[in-house]
């Protein structure tokens, strides 16, 4: 079980951390113009929305039913 849930962490904070640098590219700033703490709480905002959908698929039980 702390193996998944490792894993559902390790690719969740992953794919925050690519999504905002792809949504920066997209939108076309920089990331020294968009500043480490939007850029932080942006990455921690779409982890948390991926890992809750992982935690439900790979039934690692982190969220209570």
């Amino acid at each position: 079980m702390l193996v998944k849930r490792l894993i559902l962490a390790v690719v969740s904070l992953v794919f925050g951390v690519v999504t905002t640098y792809i949504i920066l590219l997209v939108i076309g700033t920089t990331y020294d113009s968009y500043g480490f703490g939007y850029f932080f709480f942006t990455s921690l905002a779409l982890a948390c929305f991926l890992a809750i959908w992982l935690d439900k698929f790979m039934d690692t039980k982190i969220l209570p039913k």
